[in-house]
């Protein structure tokens, strides 16, 4: 199985390679003005449907699975915005929040995939899709045993959550324990988020292995192509 996966896209819409699974892991939208702004949930929708949905469709992808994040605000007061309902045809495009799904192997296995995604990051500001630690222990307890792959925003505590801004003079990781702990019991064979936008990269934690994969730097800027994820026995 051959997935692409990216997040942080921030209004970019970058070229994305031939694919049986295309993964966006939030921060679709680019922003309209000042974090939690009702207009700039409106503004977003309109972009999302005008310029995000036709990219997605046109992506050379057997499934496409999306999930927001915390610069999603039309995600957070809209909803899926219209997608189709479950058990519609999953080769279109699936926007998920703390929901699964399954995809068809296209390699070895014999039997299909399960995906879990969600869309939550730690509280800080006014952003979109924040919890606090009680409630985002509550969130991934639903997360199902043995999922094959966890699409989450944010990170795990420790894998792709490096120092960024003031906090790199101390060495702090902004990723989630609740996350990680989760990843503990549920032990996916593939996690994928993004988020900090410089903690980009393939990390190993025991049986499971995690991407963040950002796009853009910490100016915003593209700098980084989607993430291709090859798997020979899938």
């Amino acid at each position: 199985m051959k997935i692409v996966a990216l997040s942080d896209l921030h209004g970019h819409l970058p070229e994305i390679a031939p694919c049986d699974l295309l993964v966006v892991a939030g921060d679709v939208c680019p922003d309209f003005g000042e974090p939690g702004a009702e207009t700039n949930a409106m503004h977003q929708r309109r972009w999302f449907d005008a310029h995000a949905r036709p990219w997605l469709a046109a992506a050379p992808a057997a499934h496409k699975i999306l999930t927001w994040g915390n610069h999603d605000w039309c995600g957070e007061a809209f909803g899926d915005a219209g997608e189709p309902p479950v058990g519609s045809s999953p080769t279109r495009l699936q926007i998920l929040v703390d929901a699964g799904t399954s995809v068809p192997a296209s390699g070895k296995a014999a039997r299909a995939l399960s995906v879990w995604a969600t869309p939550w990051s730690r509280q800080f500001m006014n952003w979109a899709f924040m919890k606090s630690s009680a409630e985002l222990t509550r969130v991934y307890a639903a997360i199902p045993d043995n999922i094959d792959i966890l699409v989450s925003h944010q990170p795990p505590y420790g894998y792709g959550d490096g120092p960024v801004g003031d906090g790199a003079a101390h060495g702090e990781h902004l990723g989630s324990h609740e996350l990680l702990t989760a990843i503990d019991r549920v032990k996916p064979r593939l996690v994928i988020c993004g988020h900090i936008h410089s903690g980009y990269g393939r990390f190993e934690h025991g049986p499971t292995t995690i991407y963040n994969v950002s796009v853009v730097n910490d100016q915003y800027r593209l700098v980084r192509p989607a993430t291709v994820i090859d798997i020979a026995d899938w």
